[in-house]
């Protein structure tokens, strides 16, 4: 489900926790209560604001949780220092060195040549390597390993 939809449905949810039991209370539980219909509203309102304002809270988290991560299958293992690794899509910059990442490349034309090598298994996420960067989905913000060109580490 996406964010934007668990936002709508959290929406509705308060909307209906308020509207619901305010007008149950107002219109159907005080009545043979409270004959005066300012003070029944209000205390109507009144328990409708507290259920809406639970709901509130919960919308909140609903709507802010990251996906489920054991609904995916996939396993996420980073086993050496600094690796990282990554069972979803990334889209922030990712460093394992001591300097930041880098700011991200141009797009540049494929190149005609070798083709890649395959990616692993669908369910498998693993960095093993020092340094070593796994990303199990799509990559969009800049990696470093905090390698320096010509062999040299930080």
């Amino acid at each position: 489900m996406g964010r934007n939809v668990r936002w709508a449905v959290a929406g509705l949810a308060t909307a209906a926790a308020f509207a619901v039991p305010a007008w149950l209370c107002g219109a159907v539980v005080l009545p043979p209560l409270l004959k005066d219909p300012a003070i029944r509203w209000s205390l109507a309102s009144a328990l409708g604001a507290v259920l809406g304002s639970l709901a509130v809270l919960w919308g909140h988290g609903f709507a802010t949780r990251a996906p489920a991560t054991g609904t995916s299958g996939r396993s996420v293992q980073a086993t050496a220092e600094r690796a990282v690794a990554i069972g979803g899509d990334n889209q922030a910059p990712v460093s394992t060195g001591d300097a930041p990442a880098p700011a991200p490349p141009a797009p540049a034309q494929p190149a005609a040549g070798p083709r890649p090598a395959p990616p692993p298994a669908p369910d498998t996420v693993s960095a093993s390597g020092n340094r070593a960067i796994a990303i199990g989905g799509d990559n969009s913000g800049p990696l470093a390993t905090g390698d320096q060109a010509g062999g040299a580490h930080p």
